[in-house]
């Protein structure tokens, strides 16, 4: 028997189905079936290939061509509070091994690069800028 899922059951197009399955985070509007226009902008997701089978879990967005950035493929994964601190503590020790010693003025969160897609945060000294 098949898990029941918590988020919004959105089906894909075969051909995002093989980008999806090649690593690409990337869902557009015209590679969804079906309306999303009830669902609301900013939720969470899981994305379906037309068999039905799980292919991930993204964020909506209904302003966007781009309307599924997926954040994980794994069906397990529990998008709390630890999900995203794990997330953003993993770009922020690669950025340190990178950069070393200059760290003040850097990318700290680089999108899809760390796993936050949609998510750009800069560092210059003492002030951090982010756009989503």
């Amino acid at each position: 028997m098949k898990q029941e899922r918590a988020f919004e059951h959105v089906t894909i197009s075969k051909k995002a189905e093989a980008s999806v399955r090649a690593g690409h985070p990337w869902i557009y509007g015209e590679e969804v079936s079906g309306g999303t226009e009830t669902l609301e902008n900013g939720s969470l997701v899981d994305a379906f290939s037309e068999k039905s089978a799980y292919l991930g879990t993204g964020l909506l967005s209904q302003k966007s061509k781009i309307r599924i950035r997926l954040l994980s493929a794994n069906a397990n994964e529990r998008f709390d509070d630890a999900f995203f601190r794990r997330r953003l503590r993993y770009a922020i020790d690669y950025r340190k091994t990178v950069m070393g010693s200059d760290f003040g003025c850097c990318r700290l969160v680089f999108g899809e690069a760390d796993g936050l897609p949609g998510l750009t945060v800069d560092r210059y000294g003492d002030v951090l800028v982010s756009q989503v």
